[in-house]
């Protein structure tokens, strides 16, 4: 019996690769709860939907970054517009600033209060999403010598209207285009029936 339960005990390196491992798992965690307190995504599978800086209408805090991703269905795109904007302003806004990006590109880089000749503000100003996806980005600095209120936006799916768009240069489709939300359908005159690509019409 004893033989039997030496055969299971770790010996020698055996016991120390698992006190590294089990470092190693204590560091991990610590490194994601202190990164955490840093910076922070969330996703917002939604429609519509409002988002804010940290502790708004307050005085967002120093050292901050957050993340929210937001997708709605294929065939819509995002229309976001802020009720409320005044972060600190810096030279091409380095510092603190909002950033919307889609479909791989940066829509705006956003601080202030007030645009300038090198920074933008958003004002009236309403951004759409390239694709389906918008990603808001929020990052403040260390330190800041005013308070500042950070910012409140709002956004909501839009329908894209496929018929105004064009492939490799030419309409959708080759007669008819119909748009519906969500979506689009090809259809043809008397005469022509849709090819199997759904765009075309063949005599």
């Amino acid at each position: 019996m004893q033989i039997h339960q030496k055969r299971f005990l770790p010996q020698g390196s055996e016991q120390s690769r698992l006190r590294q491992e089990s470092n190693m798992m204590r560091l991990l965690v610590l490194l994601a709860m202190l990164y955490s307190e840093v910076s922070s995504g969330i996703v917002l599978p939604k429609m519509y939907g409002r988002i804010t800086s940290p502790n708004f209408p307050n005085v967002y805090p120093n050292h901050k970054e957050r993340i929210w991703n937001i997708t709605v269905p294929k065939g819509y795109s995002v229309r976001i517009y802020f009720t409320h904007f005044n972060l600190e302003l810096s030279y091409l806004c380095e510092y603190d600033y909002v950033k919307l990006s889609s479909g791989g590109r940066t829509l705006a880089t956003l601080c202030g209060k007030d645009s300038t000749d090198t920074e933008e503000a958003p004002g009236n100003k309403t951004y759409v999403s390239i694709d389906n996806n918008l990603m808001v980005a929020f990052r403040s600095d260390y330190s800041n010598e005013k308070p500042f209120t950070g910012f409140e936006a709002f956004y909501a799916a839009e329908d894209i209207d496929e018929c105004k768009q064009l492939f490799d240069g030419e309409p959708l489709c080759n007669h008819h285009c119909h748009n519906y939300m969500g979506g689009y359908y090809c259809s043809c005159r008397i005469g022509y029936t849709l090819h199997e690509n759904k765009r075309t019409c063949t005599a």
